[in-house]
């Protein structure tokens, strides 16, 4: 299983199985699209070089060439490698398991419109914006607590979309688990995935003393980060910031 992608001018391949990435050039991810959809090796060489005509350099000994390199790198188990997990996929359903940890999508909305953003600038996949009332949160919460079995030490992830767009229920459902964890002697670790926008004096004191771990999300120097992190306006944001420790 293969997954392909193209980002800031690379072609990029992911082998799902191993996890290897490469960086290819045209042709080769062509190719190796091709072949992960299950077409034929001679339809794919047909197909190429009618693409690229116009390129000299690519013939049918070069494209030979790709095949081979996708080959070896097939016997080296870094493309198109085996599942090794999928013959024990019964044995994992059959496990009795507990839960440890829940991501709580507190807010299906942002305040920013990445342009690289998996939730579709916080609409997930065109669909409503929305933000997560305390009632639904806390039966998550108690749903976590009822399947932990004998586990104490619970994680809870406040996510997004941005979740300080939704402070209030946040700091409503800490409270909750804080008197929840006394009732049925469990240690929520709380957790807070934030772009930073929304950062004040207020939610940093909050953070401070009730989240184990606060994560910024940030793309590196303020050129990088404004290219691709961008307000609603198509502007840049760089956020600078600091909490205490």
């Amino acid at each position: 299983m293969v997954h392909t992608y193209k980002s800031n001018g690379y072609n990029i391949v992911l082998d799902v199985n191993s996890g290897a990435v490469h960086c290819v050039d045209e042709v080769a991810y062509d190719i190796i699209d091709m072949l992960a959809a299950g077409v034929d090796r001679n339809k794919i060489t047909v197909d190429i070089l009618k693409k690229y005509k116009h390129l000299p350099e690519v013939t049918n000994a070069e494209i030979e060439d790709v095949f081979q390199d996708i080959e070896e790198l097939k016997n080296q188990g870094k493309l198109f490698s085996e599942d090794i997990y999928a013959s024990m996929s019964h044995e994992f359903k059959e496990r009795q398991s507990v839960i440890k940890a829940i991501c709580l999508h507190v807010a299906h909305d942002c305040n920013l419109a990445c342009k690289y953003c998996f939730a579709e600038e916080g609409e997930y996949q065109q669909g409503h914006r929305g933000l997560m009332s305390y009632e639904v949160g806390k039966k998550a919460l108690d749903f976590l607590i009822e399947n932990s079995g004998t586990r104490k030490n619970l994680e809870v992830d406040f996510f997004g979309g941005e979740p300080l767009m939704n402070w209030e229920v946040v700091k409503k459902l800490v409270a909750y688990g804080r008197e929840q964890e006394k009732i049925h002697n469990k240690n929520f670790r709380f957790t807070l995935t934030t772009n930073g926008i929304l950062l004040d004096d207020e939610v940093i004191e909050f953070a401070n003393k009730e989240m184990a771990n606060v994560v910024l999300s940030l793309d590196g120097r303020k050129e990088v980060n404004d290219k691709l992190r961008v307000a609603r306006n198509g502007k840049g944001h760089m956020m600078l910031f600091c909490l205490n420790s």
